[in-house]
């Protein structure tokens, strides 16, 4: 069986002069520590990061093609010329339709709004649908989270006389599509300083340079257009599509987390009903939102999630969070069938030190990325999880790890073996594919041989990056208040890693109902008895606690997190690894 390497525990250090500087500026010191840690150096730096503000956003027409895209967009309306937006079917993809719809909406401007079908049309722009949405008079077409890669399918839309607007945000390829305007902030000619918006944020820059263009032609209601009504649906698709949250997108999710606590979205008023009622954040969107926004598009039909972030009527809106909350249940059920075949396929084959590529007859293609994902964390290596149809065709997702691009591995497999794979694309870290039945075999072994080569078995360890060390009296709320002053946390700013040294530990206990949890209290050190020491709840699965017992003395590697109970609230470490003092 195949055996994670150990994980390896850096404690980081902070250049003491820059942190100086923060706290002179009037920055509490742990603050200033873990700014600094994140290259805030200088006061005005950290001050933009803490508190981003909305008018800051770079000049849209900084975004290749998006001056370009704005002046079509208005020259069209101005016809009365029809207008599609095609959007995808996760969260990113609805998200940045609905916001395209909310503009269009707020200018008096009908557009019709096309979302795929994930088992009839796939990923992507589907050459037959674009025909049918030809037929019925659409003379312009806005792709938004897909049509990069889509060379044939904008050819053919184009050659029908229609122009065709690209709003994207995966890698290109080395031919680019012969789109009337390509908006990528991938592309190697794009001045807009920020490389890893998501759909929706590169939607909301079109958004920018359309008010922007129809301004200038005394369009009603242009130059009026709230770029802060958008950041909502930006926040919730640019979170949920885990790009890095710094820079634009910090500035995106900060604003939208604040707007989404108080939504007037029914829809979106209606799902987070069961969330903790001290409002959102981006673990909550993360966990709890976008999955079951993202369930419609995985297992049933993303225009519900689409409507559900539309819809005015507040029945309705309670209708819609209902249908999708029954899709996530399913959703769920489904991934944990498909998890338990794809574990016992992971375990039997000997690339699993390298990759993880597993295949499954009846697998819903929807739940298939999700699967990959548990592949990944659980085999820390890249995984790949396909669905297998009568047909003969293996199509499924890949989730891949620090230090392996995903794509440039596929795109290095097409040129050793151009047979293997009919069709792939995404970015670094997440990918889909298809391919015959027949070739996932060969995929799987070209894939390891990949790995093998560009990521060496001692680069693949968990690296915990502990950003300081905490005494047990520290691990309380007015710590942990201060520490929340960088919220949002995820890929690119992530929730501080705290160690807790030569702690106690004491009242350990198994928990839940697949025993998988234990909880227990960390004391501090020393000859007192332990009731009287500093303590701190704390709680992690099993293995995270590697054995620890009440009585053992250990360091820990922790987050600090609230603990919400019978209206209390108190601070929680999730401990995230332990060894012996």
């Amino acid at each position: 069986m195949h055996t994670r390497p150990s994980p390896v525990w850096q404690l980081q250090s902070a250049d003491p002069q820059a942190v100086a500087r923060l706290v002179a500026a009037g920055i509490d010191p742990l603050v200033a520590q873990l700014l600094v840690q994140r290259d805030m150096l200088e006061p005005l730096l950290a001050q933009a990061f803490l508190t981003p503000a909305l008018r800051d956003l770079p000049d849209p027409f900084l975004m290749a093609d998006a001056q370009r895209a704005a002046e079509l967009i208005a020259d069209a309306m101005q016809l009365g010329h029809k207008i599609c937006v095609y959007g995808d079917y996760d969260v990113d993809g609805v998200t940045a339709a609905a916001l395209l719809h909310d503009v269009f909406g707020k200018l008096d401007f009908p557009v019709q709004i096309f979302l795929p079908d994930r088992l009839r049309d796939g990923y992507g722009l589907h050459g037959e649908r674009l025909s049918e949405l030809v037929a019925q008079g659409v003379q312009l077409f806005i792709a938004v989270d897909c049509g990069s890669t889509a060379l044939a399918e904008i050819a053919q839309t184009r050659a029908a006389g229609c122009e065709f607007v690209v709003v994207d945000h995966h890698t290109l390829g080395s031919t680019w599509p012969n789109a009337s305007a390509l908006l990528n902030p991938k592309r190697h000619d794009c001045a807009y300083p920020d490389k890893h918006l998501s759909a929706v944020g590169v939607a909301l820059v079109l958004a920018q340079a359309l008010r922007r263009v129809l301004a200038g032609r005394q369009w009603p209601g242009a130059a009026g257009l709230d770029m802060g009504d958008l950041v909502e649906l930006a926040a919730l698709g640019t979170i949920a599509d885990v790009v890095e949250l710094r820079h634009v997108n910090r500035t995106l999710a900060w604003h939208g987390l604040r707007r989404l606590g108080k939504t007037g979205r029914l829809g979106l008023r209606a799902l987070a009903k069961k969330l903790p009622l001290d409002g959102v954040d981006a673990h909550r969107v993360g966990f709890h939102l976008g999955p079951k926004i993202n369930a419609a598009g995985r297992i049933a039909d993303a225009r519900t999630a689409f409507e559900l972030l539309t819809e005015s009527d507040a029945l309705r809106a309670e209708d819609l969070a209902l249908r999708l909350d029954l899709h996530n249940n399913h959703r769920q059920d489904l991934t944990a069938a498909a998890l338990e075949q794809a574990l016992a396929q992971a375990h039997s084959h000997e690339t699993s030190k390298d990759c993880v590529v597993v295949a499954g007859l009846g697998w819903h293609p929807g739940v298939v990325g999700i699967v990959a994902g548990r592949l990944r964390e659980q085999f820390g290596v890249p995984a790949f999880a396909l669905a297998l149809d009568e047909d003969g065709l293996a199509r499924g997702s890949g989730r891949s790890v620090a230090g392996l691009d995903l794509v440039a591995a596929l795109q290095a497999i097409e040129s050793e073996s151009p047979s293997i794979l009919k069709r792939f694309g995404g970015h670094a870290f997440a990918a889909g594919v298809t391919l015959a039945s027949t070739h996932v075999e060969a995929l799987r072994q070209r894939l390891a041989d990949h790995v093998a080569r560009v990521l060496p078995l001692s680069e693949r360890g968990e690296v915990y990056r502990i950003d300081a060390e905490l005494a047990v009296e520290q691990a309380n709320l007015a710590t942990l208040q201060q520490i929340e002053q960088l919220e949002p946390f995820g890929k690119g700013n992530p929730a501080p890693l705290f160690l807790l040294r030569g702690v106690e530990v004491q009242g350990a206990q198994v928990v839940g109902k697949t025993r998988a949890y234990q909880r227990a209290k960390l004391h501090s050190p020393g000859r007192q008895p332990a009731w009287a020491r500093p303590a701190v709840a704390a709680f992690a699965g099993v293995d995270a606690w590697a054995g620890a017992k009440s009585g053992d003395h250990i360091d820990a590697v922790i987050k600090l997190q609230r603990n919400h109970f019978q209206g209390t609230t108190t601070v929680q470490a999730d401990v995230l690894a332990v060894r012996p003092a």
